[in-house]
């Protein structure tokens, strides 16, 4: 709104487990003997950085598993929920969850996950446990400004949303995201963010298909940014009409082989 402060919203990729980073977290946590999992020192490098932002928004791409395990690596993923506890150390506000392992653990799967975060006050967006959940547009409120959060995922890796609830996780469908756009801003929303899930894993450069939907949607007044993860490489920063586009953050916990 005009004559409110600036606002710094910081966003970064991928938070994607693998069992060579869980195994360092339980290293890290027997070096100062406790039992379980520390990501913190793996994360412990943006720690200023994340903290400094008025908003900072995650990407959780996995679903966590029970405290005690098991816990399995690519490609159905069920990870260690440690790392929610590390990621509000660090000072994440939010954490988009729409990602092609939504669904590795179900709907169970989303349940902890989204239990985990709220028991730590981060704000989620891109998965529900309920339709009113799916429903509810995620916001986060900072200097008087509200900024409207929405997620999705191309697809889910062979998984299917259950019958009867496609609310369960959001995918790319260019007039859903529209609407729900509308929607925010119809509601009060100052800013909107659109977080997508897509692209070719390893290549720089953005698809045609996300060219194409990044010129659709930047051209909606009801949204203002849009950004990116899935390709595991980053991809380029441009703008769009006077808009930033981000179309891929790389990654940020993460260790990948290609």
């Amino acid at each position: 709104p005009a004559g409110q402060p600036d606002i710094t919203v910081l966003m970064s990729g991928d938070v994607l487990l693998r069992d060579t980073l869980w195994a360092q977290a339980r290293a890290d946590a027997q070096a100062r003997g406790a039992d379980g999992y520390d990501f913190r020192p793996m994360l412990a490098g943006v720690r200023d950085a994340v903290s400094g932002a008025d908003v900072a928004i995650c990407h959780l791409e996995t679903p966590v598993g029970a405290a005690g395990g098991p816990y399995s690596d690519y490609p159905v993923f069920n990870v260690p929920p440690q790392i929610v506890p590390a990621l509000d150390w660090v000072g994440y506000d939010a954490c988009t969850t729409a990602s092609n392992h939504t669904l590795d653990q179900g709907s169970a799967g989303i349940d902890r996950t989204l239990t985990a975060l709220d028991r730590v006050g981060i704000a989620h967006a891109g998965s529900a446990r309920t339709a009113r959940e799916g429903d509810r547009t995620t916001v986060l409120t900072v200097h008087g400004a509200r900024i409207a959060l929405l997620s999705y995922t191309y697809g889910l890796n062979g998984f299917t949303r259950p019958d009867g609830s496609p609310w369960i996780v959001d995918l790319i469908e260019q007039r859903t995201i529209l609407a729900e756009a509308k929607r925010a801003r119809n509601d009060g929303a100052d800013i909107v963010l659109v977080a997508l899930h897509w692209g070719t894993e390893y290549r720089n450069d953005p698809t045609p298909q996300q060219r194409d939907l990044a010129e659709v949607l930047l051209d909606s007044p009801d949204i203002d940014l849009v950004y990116g993860h899935h390709a595991h490489v980053v991809q380029p920063f441009d703008r769009i009409g006077g808009k930033c586009i981000a179309y891929g953050l790389g990654n940020h916990l993460a260790e990948q082989f290609t």
